[in-house]
């Protein structure tokens, strides 16, 4: 049963456009209310649009019970991400409520500071884990980047395409993933050869205060974790300094950093196809132990899952994901083909 539209709430005002719009005293937590991808729909819609809309009409953009729109609608404004307000109808009868989105930096403190501070407590406090998932003999940067990855795999895990999808496609899952904790995330601009995202900063800014390069290490390793988890293994730098100033990452896919070198040729092969994921894995990680550093083992896979399931193992085991593809066997039959370079052994 839906939630019942508490009309009566305490609301703050902070504007009056002909419409009463108020905006309430904040109650729900932003990483919450923007926890649910319709939620996360509904207020980028209302972002973009920037007029006061109705409960029918969200319910019907959405396809969605008036209750159900009213009760998404009802978490954002608790969270102070919409102000609400009412228009009367010229006839008379009961006014309509209104919804609009604020008109306020979804990054400040006051409105995203809960998701980014909880985010940076959670990857500062898997740095100074006494058993990390990761050698505590390589620099911060290095450590930082790789709990990084980690969190973002598990970020984007709920939301991860069954199959690869094209990089920008990729790239909005991504988003969806992070926008809880970094309500300001965006691709800035996109093209075949790769991706350029902003708004990642200001959920590390507390981070960056004090060690600016652990921040940066610590928002790459997050969006490359995130896009190998969506199945879209990305190597990541610095994008180019705008004319607003915001800093930016560029993503790239794997292949096409490589571009430009003699293709890989690899000298062994795991077919894992028709078997589970985790043992499919257990057979590429039994294979690879034949191989030399810098050699590289080819794996043919299918089904939902399986690129993260490869690249988290690779990202682990100090190996390196070279390329992720579609392609079909000598006899027809698909596959994903993932290319996978052999790292130092304990690196």
């Amino acid at each position: 049963m839906s939630a019942p539209a508490r009309d009566d709430a305490p609301i703050a005002t902070v504007a009056d456009d002909g419409h009463g719009l108020q905006r309430r005293d904040s109650r729900v937590s932003v990483e919450r209310a923007l926890g649910s991808v319709t939620r996360q729909g509904i207020y980028e819609q209302l972002r973009a649009e920037g007029s006061p809309t109705t409960v029918r009409e969200v319910a019907a953009r959405f396809g969605l019970h008036p209750n159900v729109a009213r009760t998404h609608l009802e978490t954002l404004a608790d969270a102070g991400l919409l102000a609400v307000g009412l228009r009367r109808h010229p006839g008379g009868g009961r006014p309509a409520k209104l919804y609009c989105a604020v008109d306020e930096d979804p990054a400040s403190p006051s409105v995203a500071g809960g998701g980014a501070s909880s985010l940076q407590v959670r990857l500062l406090a898997a740095l100074a884990d006494p058993d990390p998932p990761v050698a505590t003999d390589r620099p911060a940067e290095s450590r930082a980047h790789e709990v990084g990855a980690v969190e973002g795999r598990r970020l984007v895990a709920p939301l991860a395409p069954e199959q690869p999808r094209p990089l920008g496609a990729t790239a909005e899952v991504v988003i969806r993933a992070l926008r809880p904790h970094a309500p300001q995330a965006r691709v800035r601009r996109a093209s075949a050869e790769g991706v350029e995202v902003a708004g990642l900063a200001a959920a590390f800014a507390d981070v960056a205060e004090v060690r600016p390069a652990l921040a940066e290490a610590l928002a790459r390793g997050l969006l490359e974790g995130a896009f190998a988890g969506a199945g879209a293994p990305v190597t990541s730098a610095p994008g180019e300094a705008p004319a607003d100033g915001e800093p930016t990452v560029r993503v790239r896919p794997v292949e096409t950093a490589a571009r430009g070198r003699r293709a890989p040729q690899p000298g062994h092969r795991v077919d894992a196809r028709g078997l589970p994921r985790e043992d499919g894995v257990v057979r590429a990680m039994r294979e690879v132990t034949r191989l030399r550093e810098g050699e590289v083992l080819e794996v043919l896979a299918e089904g939902p899952g399986s690129p993260a399931a490869f690249a988290g193992w690779v990202d682990r085991a100090g190996h390196e994901l070279l390329g992720v593809e579609r392609a079909v066997d000598r006899h027809g039959r698909p596959a994903i083909r993932l290319l996978i370079r052999k790292g130092r052994p304990g690196r």
